[in-house]
């Protein structure tokens, strides 16, 4: 049951980069982040396994689910750019650019953005790299044993807690692959340490109580209101957030329903999720450009702009979804469903 729970991460980058809620979408990144640890850790460990075969196929399955639909967006936005111009599309946001050179274009096709490069076709694409990487260290082995998961988090933990004492800069805290390294081991500690945490009466309620999704993610919501109150976005309520990410997925991970989410909604909605992530950039930019000819000012990032995006924006989604994602599923399900040894 993590559907709805990934497109409302998806809406909060949305909100950030639309709406202008400031460091909303990092709140959200983190929450992404921990829950692919959690999902490739269990992928590997009971469905693929990791012989050279069962790496093979996590490996194929991972590039057609990430690939096919960014090649969209990147489409997207050159067909976009071309519309509309390169000045109006820089103007809206910088890194937004047709590239100019073997390398950009390189980057942009292959998606290489360890340093936040531009142009950037898909603008949020940087997060993607960082996925990436882990998802190769991951079918690597880095969390298929729980030590390695416990010296990986604690790692990880020390990492943040020397970058948050030191007052390193932000980039250093979440953009760059060494801060993603702790929400990254968190989903696999989970994976390893569920059965424990489910036998502590203290985080019994998290799995048992109906509505312990609803509430941690409202304290998710409350927890960047009040940084935004009291201007500390991305200091202590930054790790706040951490821990409740870290509350929210142990609150889902063996859950059958969500309180008045069916799991057929719950699947459908999640599969908003990524192609919302994917175009809401492009649909903004060509909401302000419709807008622009009948000379009305639509300024990014704006509430009024993420509100007229919205609608538009599910549209594109659905489109990639029958189109792309959907197709490329029957793909991904035959590779999973050819044996391989789990060890």
């Amino acid at each position: 049951m993590f559907g709805t729970y990934r497109t409302l991460l998806a809406l909060m980058v949305v909100a950030l980069h639309l709406g202008g809620f400031k460091v909303m979408g990092g709140y959200a990144v983190f929450g992404f982040y921990m829950l692919s640890g959690y999902l490739m850790t269990l992928i590997m460990q009971e469905s693929y396994g990791y012989s050279i075969q069962g790496v093979r196929k996590y490996a194929a399955n991972r590039f057609l689910r990430i690939f096919p639909s960014y090649w969209f967006s990147v489409a997207l936005s050159i067909a976009l750019i071309a519309i509309v111009g390169n000045e109006f599309s820089t103007n809206y946001l910088k890194s937004l650019d047709m590239p100019g050179n073997a390398a950009d274009w390189f980057r942009n096709i292959f998606l290489f953005f360890p340093f936040q490069e531009a142009p950037r076709l898909t603008p949020p694409a940087w997060a993607l790299t960082v996925e990436i990487f882990f998802y190769i260290l991951i079918g690597l082995g880095l969390s298929r044993s729980k030590r390695i998961v416990y010296a990986w988090f604690v790692l990880s933990l020390i990492y943040h807690v020397i970058a948050y004492v030191n007052n390193w800069s932000w980039e250093h805290r979440y953009f760059s692959i060494f801060a993603a390294s702790l929400p990254f081991s968190a989903g696999a500690l989970i994976y390893h340490t569920k059965r424990k945490f489910s036998s502590i009466d203290l985080f019994k309620p998290l799995f048992k109580a109906t509505y312990a999704p609803h509430l941690i993610f409202t304290g998710i919501l409350v927890n960047w209101l009040l940084g935004f109150l009291m201007n500390d976005q991305k200091g202590l309520f930054f790790g706040t957030n951490f821990w409740l990410c870290f509350l929210m997925l142990l609150s889902l991970v063996d859950r059958k329903s969500i309180k008045g989410i069916r799991p057929k909604i719950d699947k459908v909605m999640g599969d908003f999720s990524y192609p919302i992530y994917l175009t809401h950039y492009q649909v903004g930019l060509a909401v302000v450009y419709i807008a622009s000819q009948f000379d009305i000012l639509l300024a990014r990032p704006s509430i009024e702009l993420m509100a007229i995006s919205l609608i538009p924006l599910c549209f594109v989604s659905l489109f990639l979804i029958y189109g792309i994602d959907h197709p490329v599923e029957k793909v991904r399900r035959y590779i999973k469903s050819r044996k391989s040894t789990v060890n």
